[in-house]
């Protein structure tokens, strides 16, 4: 399974997991899964997940009987070795500031790790833009 066959499973699974109001989900257990779940949780986006020998099983998180995650998508680019710098995902928060009320977060996969991107500028390292969450 290559990394963007695994952001779109992920990503299909909890956005239609929040649509048909599901409290968990089931995803394959992969690397990749288990670091971007990682950077959900610790942004407050799940409530959590527990792990099985071959699936993760993801808590999905409501507030006030709406979800949380509105909008989850992976970024597909032509080049998947289109790298961003500290530079430019600092532009991307302000932008992100002005269109979303502050609200969202891009998931990078940085040489330290997958990250979210405030992790990433807090720690000075760019890396590839893999997820975006509203």
């Amino acid at each position: 399974m290559t990394i963007y066959s695994t952001l779109s499973d992920l990503s299909a699974r909890i956005k239609n997991g929040q649509r048909s109001r599901k409290l968990e989900i089931q995803l394959k257990k992969t690397n990749k899964t288990l670091n971007i779940l990682k950077v959900l949780q610790t942004e407050g986006y799940i409530r959590g997940y527990t792990l099985d020998e071959k699936n993760i099983t993801v808590f999905l998180k409501y507030i006030s009987d709406k979800p949380v995650i509105q909008k989850i998508e992976p970024i597909s680019t032509y080049n998947p070795n289109k790298y961003t710098s500290v530079k430019n995902l600092i532009q991307l928060k302000e932008l992100m500031k002005k269109s979303n009320q502050g609200l969202g977060l891009f998931v990078v996969s940085t040489s330290k790790g997958i990250l979210s991107h405030y992790q990433s500028i807090e720690q000075n390292v760019g890396g590839q833009l893999i997820l975006r969450v509203l």
